[in-house]
């Protein structure tokens, strides 16, 4: 059993090799910067016409974003999914916000979708003076990385269960066999009591040990087997020696 759990950590193991060092490549959540900017947003001195700067971010599901600014004028900032987003530069009424700030010097916003889309990052500028803002963007990187530690995690738990679980008796029936030497004769039940395993396993390494011809008896009234060594061969008695080979 030991080395049946060892070996089934290994596969665990090599493909956590595989994907950890591609996880490790990438810079740990939250630290992958997509944008790191300087713009200036004019404004506009026609009603219901402003101006704005968008980022446009790809992310997966579940995987977070933070968006970060300072700006020099209060701006509206607005997050949507990329369908929202066409429909508000064509013009229409039908658009819809993830959330939304209005009139922010600066702010940290996260989000985290549940679907994998393109998702839209604005900045607007509704007031009467332009502003100078710094964003700056960044991405958790993606589930490959977890993978990877949650395979590590898997394989150090089954080679650690490996090392520490004893081996069935089955696997180790020399040492079954040491034992009833030990004591000539011992209960089926003693036996498995002694090696932390079913009395199933040991009938299992006593069928290996008789497959070697060793001379071990089983009561099966008593449940007890014995070791009954074989007596030695008799001694070939030496051929009588004539009278011509004791006269020389």
């Amino acid at each position: 059993m030991k080395r049946a759990v060892f070996l089934a950590s290994l596969p665990f193991l090599v493909l956590a090799l595989i994907i950890l060092p591609v996880s490790i490549a990438l810079p740990p959540p939250m630290i992958t910067t997509i944008f790191n900017d300087e713009r200036n947003i004019s404004h506009s001195n026609e009603a219901n016409r402003y101006y704005y700067i968008h980022y446009s971010v790809q992310l997966s599901a579940y995987q977070r974003a933070e968006f970060r600014f300072s700006s020099s004028q209060p701006l509206d900032f607005y997050l949507l999914d990329r369908g929202n987003f066409d429909s508000y530069i064509n013009n229409q009424t039908n658009v819809v916000t993830i959330t939304a700030s209005l009139g922010e010097l600066q702010a940290i916003n996260s989000f985290t979708p549940t679907q994998a889309d393109t998702y839209v990052f604005m900045l607007l500028n509704s007031g009467s003076q332009d502003a100078t803002v710094d964003v700056s963007i960044r991405r958790s990187f993606t589930e490959l990385g977890y993978i990877g530690l949650g395979i590590a995690a898997a394989g150090a738990i089954l080679m650690t269960l490996g090392l520490v679980l004893k081996p069935r008796a089955v696997e180790i029936p020399s040492k079954v066999l040491e034992m009833i030497k030990m004591h000539g004769r011992i209960r089926i039940s003693e036996l498995a009591l002694r090696f932390s395993t079913s009395e199933t396993d040991i009938e299992l390494a006593l069928l290996k040990i008789r497959r070697t011809n060793e001379p071990i008896f089983f009561d099966g009234s008593t449940r007890e087997v014995s070791y009954l060594p074989r007596p030695p061969p008799p001694e070939t008695p030496s051929p009588p020696v004539s009278r011509e080979e004791r006269q020389s």
